[in-house]
């Protein structure tokens, strides 16, 4: 649970325009390819609290397993014996860090607490992929753009999801400061959906990528996990890969 070699720690924030947008699946789907693909340690970060979906897409049916709940008390102590409890460790150098249960168990994502534990995971980690949910963004009270090396905004193409996906971006990317992020579509062949004209309409930013669904590999990955569906020559696989080389190109250049 080492960095490969010593470049900077790089994080990646991925949010969703609205809940059920897809935003764990991209973040489960790139941190695995990264892993699988690439030379890098790579540690997905999730803090979709109350939540089990990580759980049971990488098969972690033991409710025992640490969580980020159980270092509320110790955040200030936090070291690598800490985290060598605390993280779950894959065969293709995928690492997890789930998210607590109890919903009262919420003081990671405090300022001080969430600094702290980014402090701690950079010097650890070489590419942290952060399922961060929409919520946390106007609630967080860390400045993001001093953590955050690439926001990733995920959404799906109707016209709800559209228009609070331009909400959202502008109310990050409202200062003037120069960001690196990517707007993603999902599941951009479902109905109904909005026309690529109609997306250009209602966004200011251009859309990096078009994820299509398909339902054989979404039961895969709830059933078997990420890591298989790469197996695949099939469209969405093709999309997901593709997008997922041009965040590390991004990040390495």
């Amino acid at each position: 649970m080492d960095k490969i070699n010593g470049d900077e720690s790089k994080i990646v924030l991925f949010s969703g325009s609205k809940g059920g947008c897809g935003c764990s699946f991209i973040t489960y789907c790139v941190s695995t390819y990264l892993a699988s693909e690439t030379t890098k340690n790579i540690l997905l970060l999730d803090l979709n609290i109350g939540k089990k979906d990580s759980r049971l897409v990488f098969n972690l049916a033991d409710d025992s397993c640490r969580d980020l709940g159980d270092i509320e008390e110790v955040i200030n102590e936090l070291d690598i014996s800490i985290l060598r409890r605390l993280v779950i460790n894959f065969e293709n150098s995928l690492n997890l860090i789930l998210p607590p249960i109890k919903i009262e168990k919420n003081k990671i994502v405090c300022k001080d607490y969430l600094e702290k534990l980014l402090g701690v995971l950079k010097e650890h980690f070489d590419i942290i992929c952060m399922d961060f949910p929409n919520y946390l963004l106007g609630r967080s009270k860390v400045c993001l753009k001093d953590f955050v090396d690439k926001f990733v905004f995920i959404s799906l193409p109707d016209l709800i999801s559209v228009n609070n996906l331009s909400v959202l971006t502008n109310n990050i990317i409202c200062d003037g400061s120069s960001y690196d992020f990517d707007i993603l579509i999902n599941k951009f062949n479902t109905r109904p959906a909005i026309s690529p004209t109609g997306l250009n309409a209602i966004l200011n930013y251009p859309i990096d990528a078009f994820i299509p669904y398909d339902r054989d590999i979404e039961f895969l990955i709830l059933n078997r996990g990420p890591d298989p569906i790469f197996n695949y020559n099939l469209r969405i696989v093709k999309n997901i890969s593709a997008f997922s080389k041009k965040i590390y190109e991004d990040l390495s250049s």
